[in-house]
């Protein structure tokens, strides 16, 4: 006889699915458009707020620090009261807080309201990758999640967009370009109002009539009989007792916690810093004139659909350990060859601030090789950890602390990013972007070591469901 759980796992992809997996992922282009929109406004915002190296770090790296504190309340939330307790909360949030950078008034105000903003992006991570895992088939799952987290890139590149298009509007174009990733929260939304709770997490609850009447929605062939022989046999299993919080720590799963922390809070210190700072890093790498800077950024945006699209077609076949590993590695390779080129680049000495300073000469042929190195680096990032770190954290823990465990490991990966967005450009400052490139190079290939050594295959696997 199947179970719910078998009849979930071997369903096909009906119109519910396709409508939890856009409305997952289009709150995942918010996250990328609202993290990636600060790049265009720190154009503009540095010099109306005479913004200093470590004003820019408090700003960029707001919206992380408040990611961390909603990835750990919203993973657990979830875990307690539902997936849906907050999947439109945080959109609410999300959306106020837009609102609200855009009536900043000053440099401490937009970093309180991008630390509320920074929340609802944290608390999303964890429940849109559960509630996705927990409907999809076993089959399908890697990929449907890969593709819906790309959505990510899409707004990223929208951010681009959107800054390349409003930055000659005037001083208040910042306003605007918060004022844009606003508006679309409402649509994601009204996605959100009518979905169903995880049947998982009913199972969990003892809830077997509810679980089976969301197996409905997604069987709706299923024959009577066998909807009510399932429910019979599922009664006999609710006695179960909960797992304890604890066991993401203990013997069982704490490999399955290295591996989804440590590679993520790597991949999150070098790709954030590369990903938030694109136009300033161009612009340390011979880049001149905001329109310029912010076309490359666009480009290495928009490079993220070479690595991702691969990544998602074959990552049910090729598992998701492996990308991970050529991510990192080539990733880091990439970036060696940014650090290496911009060093053999002659300087000249120049006064700034009244200290003498050298400043490099790039040719042509130096920006084209690094701007080819920053490809590299981002192509393969999100054919690997860009877009695996996420997948696997969804898919090593029981359904009982499988949110929450998912909202550790993205907590944990903030660190990462709020390190990386407040710490590297004061480093930068002082030692320079091409040892700081290496110095990243350094780091992607040791995740690249680490995603082996803790490797856990979660390929085509059943979730763990006690």
């Amino acid at each position: 006889m199947s179970t719910l759980l078998d009849q979930i796992d071997q369903a096909t992809m009906t119109r519910l699915h396709r409508r939890l997996a856009w409305s997952a992922g289009l709150g995942i282009f918010l996250d990328g458009y609202d993290i990636m929109i600060i790049g265009a406004v720190l154009l503009l915002l540095k010099k109306q707020w005479h913004l200093d190296a470590h004003a820019v770090g408090y700003l960029g790296s707001a919206a992380l620090a408040g990611a961390f504190a909603g990835a750990l309340i919203g993973g657990r939330i979830a875990d307690r009261f539902g997936r849906k307790a907050i999947y439109l909360i945080d959109l609410l949030t999300f959306f106020l807080a837009a609102i609200l950078c855009a009536s900043a008034w000053n440099i401490a105000s937009l970093v309180a309201f991008r630390f509320l903003l920074g929340v609802g992006i944290g608390a999303d991570y964890p429940l849109s990758a559960t509630y996705m895992a927990e409907f999809m088939p076993t089959v399908k799952r890697g990929g449907v999640i890969t593709w819906t987290f790309g959505l990510w890139t899409a707004g990223a590149i929208f951010a681009g967009l959107v800054g390349f298009a409003l930055v000659h509007l005037g001083p208040w174009a910042w306003r605007l370009m918060f004022l844009v990733g606003a508006a679309p929260a409402l649509l994601v939304v009204w996605l959100r109002q009518s979905l169903p709770e995880s049947p998982r997490w009913y199972l969990r609850r003892g809830q077997v009539e509810q679980a089976t009447s969301v197996l409905r929605q997604l069987v709706p062939n299923l024959p009577a009989a066998e909807v009510s022989d399932i429910l019979v046999e599922q009664r006999r299993k609710v006695n179960i007792p909960n797992t304890p919080v604890r066991v993401l720590f203990g013997r069982r799963f704490l490999r399955a916690t290295l591996f989804v922390c440590i590679p993520w809070f790597i991949m999150d210190l070098v790709g954030y810093y590369l990903t938030i700072y694109i136009p300033q890093i161009l612009g340390h790498l011979g880049f001149h004139g905001s329109p310029s800077k912010l076309l490359g950024s666009m480009i290495l945006s928009a490079s993220f659909l070479i690595g991702y699209v691969p990544l998602a077609l074959l990552v049910d076949r090729i598992g998701r350990v492996w990308p991970q590993i050529i991510g990192f590695v080539g990733g880091g390779i990439g970036l060696a060859i940014v650090g290496l080129t911009a060093l053999q680049s002659p300087t000249k000495i120049v006064m700034h601030s009244g200290m003498m300073k050298h400043v490099a000469i790039f040719s042509t042929t130096a920006i084209v090789i690094m701007f080819a190195g920053m490809l590299v680096s981002q192509i393969l990032n999100s054919f690997g950890p860009g877009n695996t770190t996420y997948l696997l954290a969804a898919e090593v823990y029981p359904t009982d602390v499988r949110a929450t465990g998912h909202g550790f490991a993205t907590a944990f990966s903030r660190l990462g990013a709020v390190a990386s967005t407040f710490f590297l450009p004061v480093i930068e400052y002082h030692i320079g972007t091409p040892v700081l490139m290496l110095w990243l190079a350094g780091g992607s290939i040791f995740g690249g070591v680490l995603t082996w050594l803790l490797r856990v295959e979660t390929t085509c696997q059943p979730l763990i469901q006690e």
